[in-house]
């Protein structure tokens, strides 16, 4: 006979399973029920495995930062230092990118903390690091409006960071990027403008799609970004999933004449 805690176990299973519907109950199939069964347990994986890797990378990036800040470093010492923050610096990015892509497509949430910030701060800290970044690539920042707005400045520089990756990746590079930012008539607006190729009208609608990729510079804009979804095709698509949170939208206009535009607006939020 089983041991009474056993016995207790099987008993709170049994309640569970009788209070929470069927797959067939949910309109399931047999298929749609295992693809779902498999689709969480993907997304528990990548949760988990992200989460094991993420700190040992923050502290390889940290150790190397910290180490670079000694004055009596050898050349090639410094050298190898900074190839190690970089190369873990994109390990972290790609971790992150991963875990964004399976809080929002296996658990339908991307977390968000609004509080009161400035567009253009937020705007301008991004374009700083893309700078730095990308040194030969002209990078304008266009501030329309001063006014503070309620969203989360962390998402939102991640935003930003993807939307000017993916300019730099895909647009013309004798050509500026230009990124707008303005608050007006309750909404905030952010824009990031290239030149290059045109994006063929019938292959927007699948750019934001998670592993979405094309060949190098073949359409302007099209892929992920290579900031937080570097080689994966999940940049455009963490844009999307962030600004959905928020609870606004993302359109792309893209013209010869006018080049490629990536507008995102936000609402403001209701108290």
């Amino acid at each position: 006979m089983p041991s009474s805690r056993v016995a207790s176990e099987q008993l709170v299973r049994a309640e569970e399973n009788e209070r929470s519907p069927t797959r067939a109950q949910q309109g399931l199939s047999a298929d749609e029920a295992v693809g779902e069964t498999v689709g969480e347990m993907v997304g528990e994986m990548v949760g988990i495995v992200g989460h094991e890797l993420r700190n040992p990378l923050s502290a390889i990036a940290a150790l190397a930062q910290v180490t670079m800040s000694r004055s009596d470093l050898p050349a090639d010492v410094r050298q190898r230092l900074e190839q190690m923050d970089r190369a873990a610096r994109r390990s972290l990015a790609l971790v992150e990118s991963l875990l964004d892509f399976s809080a929002s497509r296996w658990r339908g949430v991307l977390s968000t903390r609004p509080v009161l910030s400035l567009p253009r701060d937020i705007a301008g800290r991004v374009i700083e690091e893309m700078r730095a970044a990308n040194p030969d690539r002209h990078i304008a920042l266009e501030v329309r409006s001063l006014e503070p707005f309620e969203m989360d400045p962390a998402r939102i520089e991640q935003v930003l960071c993807n939307l000017i990756a993916n300019a730099i990746t895909h647009g013309s590079a004798d050509t500026p990027i230009e990124v707008s930012v303005d608050v007006r008539d309750g909404e905030a607006l952010l824009a990031v403008k290239n030149r290059g190729p045109v994006i063929p009208a019938d292959r927007i609608a699948s750019l934001f799609q998670p592993f979405t990729q094309g060949p190098e510079n073949d359409v302007g804009g099209v892929g992920g970004a290579r900031s937080r979804g570097m080689g994966l095709g999940l940049g455009l698509y963490i844009v999307r999933e962030i600004v959905d949170a928020h609870g606004g939208t993302i359109s792309v206009d893209s013209h010869g004449d006018r080049g490629t535009t990536f507008l995102v607006r936000l609402p403001r939020r209701r108290m």
